[in-house]
């Protein structure tokens, strides 16, 4: 197959590239040196078909996003905006098929701007030949995420009301190419990509070692509890294999 990934500088896209390399695909890189807002960008790849492009680029992390809305919006709408235009240029299919990222957060799409913009990349998505990831929280993931500050000893506070349905990257990757392969199978326009446990933000934070301050609070935007669906990946054949309470026997 023949893939465009943009966002393949990101954490999640750079292990895609090679993942997807490694199973001998072809892969081109919409990475950071370009700007998926920018049509001149895109046109880059004009005159390539594609069997799949897999959109990844956006700003992400909900705190940031309180303080630059109008940036997220710009980036998150307007850039997918630019994508869907690409796969469609001319009138000639550039790709006939897309796999994007949105996130967990849209089910509470109205907590924060960079809930809202996920939700409304689906709303843009839904006449096209698209489906949408709600990714929950990957680990080991950004250096600005849970799992990394942990790492570092980079964090002050630890919120016990808050659970999260953590999933290793490796296994994020699994479920992209399951899609792949099961495209003509799914009847659904968006999919939860997660474990379908929801564990305590605490208990990782203690079997990391924290031993900093726990608070009792739900700061506002935060969802409380996450924990995807993944019945209808199951169904597809995924397995996701990896805990993050046993982080220490996993990927790195």
């Amino acid at each position: 197959m023949n893939i465009l990934v943009t966002g393949s500088d990101g954490m999640v896209g750079s292990r895609l590239v090679k993942y997807m390399k490694d199973r001998g695909h072809t892969v081109s890189e919409f990475g950071d040196n370009k700007d998926i807002r920018s049509s001149a960008d895109w046109g880059t790849f004009r005159g390539e078909q594609f069997d799949y492009i897999v959109h990844l680029a956006a700003l992400a992390g909900v705190r940031p996003s309180f303080d630059q809305p109008d940036l997220y919006y710009d980036v998150n709408v307007n850039g997918t905006a630019r994508m869907l235009e690409f796969a469609l240029a001319d009138g000639l299919c550039n790709c006939p098929r897309i796999l994007y990222a949105s996130s967990s957060n849209a089910y509470e799409w109205h907590g924060n701007p960079y809930a809202t913009t996920k939700m409304m990349n689906e709303i843009q998505c839904l006449n096209h030949k698209a489906l949408g990831m709600r990714f929950h929280t990957i680990w080991p993931g950004r250096d600005d995420m849970l799992f990394k500050k942990l790492q570092r000893g980079d964090v002050t506070y630890i919120n016990n009301q808050h659970y999260r349905d953590f999933v290793h990257v490796d296994d994020v990757l699994q479920a992209i190419d399951i899609i792949m392969d099961k495209w003509l199978d799914i009847e659904e326009k968006v999919l939860d990509i997660g474990t379908g446990h929801a564990t305590p933000v605490s208990e990782v934070a203690r079997v990391m070692g924290y031993e900093g301050k726990y608070v009792d609070e739900n700061p506002s935007g935060e969802r409380v509890h996450t924990k995807a669906n993944i019945e209808p990946l199951l169904a597809l054949g995924y397995t996701p294999k990896w805990n993050i309470l046993d982080y220490e026997n996993s990927p790195s």
